[in-house]
């Protein structure tokens, strides 16, 4: 009785908010425009903060949410069907599809397992080392691989280990350091690349559609790289004094290296799909210097290559299971919910009229503003794409009005760091799939998560005005 009582509660808790939105639709309709903003801008902009509503209180999954209000826009006049239907889909969304190989594989593939083992064996099994090494796989493969599901895999050769050591949920500060670790490290891996999380992609499309400012790969990797690296290791070391995880003991690192010794050696279709995305990747960077080389054409080549008979790991049905597709409609949907807002005017209405006070600092203090305050939403926004979504355009026409591309670029790796990075609450996707497991409580994430923050903040503000000039993005 309990439980259907709690449920009828979440029901009639959603239709509230639904009715609420409604009502802030309607309301935008009956009456008068704002004044410097059309009627479509005006709806543009009640569309996607009616959205983001409903996301931050998952009233509806976030994709039907999405879709459902992308419907809206040419029902309502906001922008013409076809039109819409054109801003939802780009290169960027479609080298997505591809991705989506690389994490079914690292769901089916062996390596993962053998690594941890390879750390067990080279630390002797101290925790602190273990901790650090768990952190550097997540890392490295997160530019790959969707972070959520990284996660997942992640947590789960961990928890064995937990387990063999007698971690126990809410008592165990090894628990609690290891999974908080494993996101933090796979959020920091997430920046690294443009394919480390579809937040990046979702910047790119939106910078290179409205301000015609293109991003390679090397140049991203060549921004991020620094700042990142050493927010991992920073990252290690304050959860490391905060949490102090207890040793582990040498009957829970040998059972770690039979189960894996155990294991056939590893077959020669898993060491041709890892070569099949190491060199992806490296085609990648290449295609900073050589355009013939298409991001999205070679991850649609490395899909296919995939699939080989004989070589393939997956069949098309762990494709489709395996893969987050209602992350990429859900991209796609955001990329017509901006568009409705660039093409009416109301992302320079909101620059000019919500943050024109700000116009009159200089560019260091707006970027640090922008940075400190974005950093602290997301934690209460868990849905980075679409809290993306909603400053990127903003965000970068006030840079665009204070500088030029250079600013632009730069507060661009803002926008895309900050909603895709979340260190205080346990909110965002990526931190609730290791939250679920008990190892820490709601509130003790920030005794780390907020020096991690803090952490993070200074080096990007350090390096990002540094890097971004040096590497062509003025």
């Amino acid at each position: 009785m309990a439980e259907a009582a709690a449920g009828n509660k979440k029901v009639v808790f959603k239709w509230v908010w639904i009715a609420v939105v409604a009502l802030i639709i309607i309301a935008g309709i009956m009456t008068p425009d704002w004044p410097g903003l059309s009627h479509e801008g005006k709806m543009a902009i009640l569309l996607l903060v009616s959205a983001i509503v409903l996301w931050i209180v998952e009233a509806l999954p976030l994709t039907a949410t999405a879709l459902g209000f992308v419907g809206l826009l040419p029902m309502l006049g906001v922008l013409p069907f076809n039109d819409t239907w054109k801003a939802m889909i780009n290169g960027s969304m479609v080298m997505f599809i591809g991705i989506f190989a690389f994490t079914t594989f690292m769901m089916n593939a062996t390596f993962p397992e053998r690594l941890v083992a390879f750390i067990m064996k080279k630390t002797k099994g101290n925790s602190n080392m273990v901790v650090l090494g768990f952190m550097i796989i997540g890392c490295i493969i997160s530019v790959c691989m969707s972070n959520i599901a990284l996660t997942a895999v992640l947590m789960g050769l961990a928890e064995p280990l937990l387990r063999e050591c007698n971690c126990k949920p809410g008592e165990s500060n090894l628990g609690r350091c290891m999974s908080l670790a494993i996101p933090f490290a796979v959020m920091w891996g997430g920046c690294l690349l443009p394919s480390g999380t579809p937040i990046n992609v979702l910047v790119l499309g939106l910078v290179e559609d409205n301000y015609g400012i293109t991003i390679t790969f090397l140049q991203w990797f060549g921004v991020t790289a620094i700042p990142s690296i050493l927010g991992l290791f920073t990252t290690w070391f304050i959860l490391i004094k905060v949490y102090k995880p207890e040793p582990i003991s040498q009957e829970a690192v040998d059972a770690t290296l039979a189960k894996v010794e155990a294991m056939p050696k590893m077959e020669l279709k898993e060491i041709f799909n890892i070569a099949v995305i190491v060199i992806t990747i490296i085609l990648w960077i290449l295609s900073s210097w050589f355009t013939i080389l298409n991001t999205t054409a070679v991850v649609l080549i490395a899909l296919f290559c995939m699939f080989l008979p004989g070589l393939s790991m997956m069949t098309i049905r762990d494709y489709r299971k395996n893969s987050p597709w209602e992350i990429l409609l859900l991209m796609m949907a955001v990329n017509a919910l901006v568009a409705a807002l660039s093409t009416n005017g109301a992302s320079d209405w909101i620059v000019n009229v919500a943050l024109g006070s700000m116009q009159a600092l200089p560019f260091i203090a707006l970027f640090i503003i922008a940075s400190i305050f974005l950093a602290i939403l997301h934690n209460v926004i868990p849905a980075g794409p679409a809290l993306a979504a909603l400053v990127c355009i903003p965000f970068c026409g006030l840079a665009a009005a204070v500088g030029g591309t250079g600013e632009i670029a730069i507060m661009a790796f803002v926008v895309a760091v900050w909603s895709a990075l979340a260190f205080i609450i346990p909110l965002d996707s990526v931190l609730l799939v290791t939250y679920g497991y008990d190892y820490y409580k709601f509130g003790e994430m920030a005794k780390g998560g907020v020096p991690v923050t803090v952490a993070g903040l200074i080096l990007f503000c350090i390096f990002l005005p540094i890097m971004c000039p040096l590497l062509g993005l003025v």
